[in-house]
């Protein structure tokens, strides 16, 4: 985000290269298929349609993160809590840090008490951590009011690869949270972001990007130059929708 930085202990991990590239479903068909045959499944993955991916994206009462592309800050950090497939057992609270097209992401897991609270706007539940993540949260909040804007929802495939630890994903039915923050929420109501079904393919590696990965991606799709939590905040704005 383009306001003070706070410590952070994870500064120095080596960080992963990521490409987005958004795919037409024809075209999303025709390279899933050429995929399967050179990368493997990844094993958390529950069956060939994927999983269920939901997260409540943070942002400061100036929606730094929001502006921070159009700003041209360069090293941008997007705030979230994830569940998957609706489990509220294993909710991760993450920071994806990002400079140019190198990634870093950092988790820890939280309760679902921790969870209830932060959408209350109590953010005094991370006081009692002693994790980085929590703490630079909770100073956030305190200082520039962080607080839960939009859910993001998609179906993620994913395949893997040793070379490099490549790692590529297919997001389907990327989609936004229209009537409420709370991602578990059986009454929670979706709207999805792309009128033609579109998918958006992640590429992340570690090093040199492999030749094969190259060949395969040649005219493929468009890079994708936003994130899913813009995309979906961008769909609240033209619903006119405040969930704040």
């Amino acid at each position: 985000m383009g306001i003070k930085r706070y410590e952070n202990p994870y500064k120095d991990r080596p960080k992963r290269h990521e490409i987005k590239i958004l795919l037409s479903y024809p075209k999303y068909v025709e390279l899933r298929a050429r995929v399967t045959g050179i990368l493997t499944p990844d094993p958390h993955m529950p069956g060939p349609e994927g999983y269920l991916i939901r997260s409540v994206y943070m942002d400061t009462l100036r929606d730094d993160g929001y502006y921070e592309k159009d700003s041209g800050v360069q090293h941008r950090d997007k705030y979230r809590m994830r569940a998957y497939n609706g489990d509220d057992s294993f909710i991760v609270l993450e920071n994806k840090e990002k400079i140019d097209d190198r990634i870093c992401k950092t988790s820890v897991r939280i309760s679902r008490a921790d969870y209830d609270a932060v959408l209350q706007g109590d953010f005094s539940v991370f006081e009692k951590r002693e994790e980085a993540l929590p703490q630079e949260i909770l100073a956030l909040h305190r200082a520039h009011g962080l607080t839960p804007k939009v859910i993001v929802e998609y179906y993620r495939e994913a395949f893997t690869h040793p070379l490099s630890m490549v790692r590529v994903t297919f997001d389907r039915m990327v989609a936004a949270g229209m009537n409420t923050l709370d991602m578990f929420d059986e009454k929670l109501v979706t709207s999805p972001v792309f009128d033609k079904r579109e998918v958006i393919l992640e590429i992340k590696y570690d090093d040199a990007f492999p030749m094969y990965l190259k060949q395969l991606l040649q005219n493929n799709g468009i890079r994708l130059a936003v994130s899913k939590y813009v995309i979906c905040r961008d769909k609240l704005k033209q619903n006119y929708i405040c969930l704040q």
